[in-house]
């Protein structure tokens, strides 16, 4: 692990502790996205022409530890000197990865306490901030047996090594509807037209080892949150729906060793139209039919009574 080339613990005396790479691989928000919110169709007309990301906090937690509480300080000093320092430092905390990030604040800090004979222990988290996102394009390279619960613009979930949690309620919850036509005396109920839809789907993701892990992160990333709409498969749908990347409001590193890697994480997705559902159309109902008493229903298909 190294910063500017330097070895993390040979230059400083630091190591960096567990959760660090939290921060590091989640996935930065998109800046609001643009659009049209026309009141006579469903859903918004988004601008998406152009990918661009907020800058992103990532906080990295260390510990340090010397002979006495003299040479605790002057090395903490140091470190925090050589880090905000003016310009981008080039972090290289995962085999593969460098993520260019300028120093921030000093968020919190644990008083160096002895931990064995003439050594002084402490731990403290430092605040950094990655102005620019870089995207690798890449394809998938590993893949696990749990198939066809969602694909992206044809490629499964799985392909990336990534499943997902059963929880699906979010998807089929109905979306609201655009406030209808008023001339301030009385409302037009005529037409009803519906608002666009975030998705959140909770997934997981594993592989075999950092490198794998790596490509598998980078080319999913680079699909979801791609120029235009991207094509999301739904299995619980049966269907595509047009859906582009907003945000990964979560992501924790469960396992990281050298030939296993598992993370979890979230992200959010939008449907400018909520494809799926019809909201001012016919309504038919699929039912199994009773053999005894069938089914009752009027002339236009509508069901009165089923057993």
């Amino acid at each position: 692990m190294t910063i500017d080339g330097k070895d993390v613990y040979t230059e400083w005396g630091c190591k960096l502790l567990e959760g660090s790479f939290d921060d590091l691989l989640k996935y930065p928000k998109r800046k609001a996205v643009k659009y049209n919110n026309w009141a006579e169709a469903d859903g918004i007309d988004p601008d998406l022409s152009v990918v661009e990301f907020e800058p992103k906090t990532v906080k990295l937690k260390f510990l340090m530890k010397a002979e006495t509480l003299e040479q605790f300080w002057s090395g903490y000093r140091k470190f925090v000197a050589d880090l905000s320092a003016p310009g981008y430092r080039e972090f290289n905390l995962i085999a593969g990865m460098t993520n260019r990030l300028r120093f921030n604040a000093g968020s919190s800090h644990e008083q160096p306490v002895p931990f064995n004979a003439g050594e002084n222990v402490s731990v403290f988290e430092l605040s950094f901030v990655e102005d620019n996102h870089a995207i690798y394009p890449a394809t998938p390279a590993g893949g696990i047996g749990l198939r066809g619960q969602y694909a992206i613009n044809g490629i499964d979930f799985a392909d990336f090594g990534i499943g997902s949690d059963d929880n699906q309620e979010d998807i089929l919850k109905y979306p609201a509807v655009k406030a209808p036509f008023t001339d301030g005396r009385t409302v037009d109920l005529s037409t009803i037209k519906t608002q666009h839809r975030e998705i959140k789907l909770s997934l997981w993701m594993l592989a075999g080892s950092v490198e794998e892990f790596l490509n598998n992160y980078r080319a999913f990333f680079s699909q979801i949150s791609g120029v235009g709409n991207q094509e999301l498969y739904i299995k619980t749908l049966d269907g595509i729906i047009q859906v582009y990347y907003t945000d990964c409001p979560s992501f924790s590193v469960e396992v990281w060793l050298e030939n296993r890697i598992g993370a979890r994480f979230t992200i959010s997705v939008v449907a400018p139209v909520v494809s799926w559902i019809d909201a001012g159309g016919d309504v038919r109902y699929r039912v199994l039919k009773d053999p005894d008493l069938g089914l009752l229903a009027d002339e236009q298909g509508r069901i009165i009574v089923f057993n």
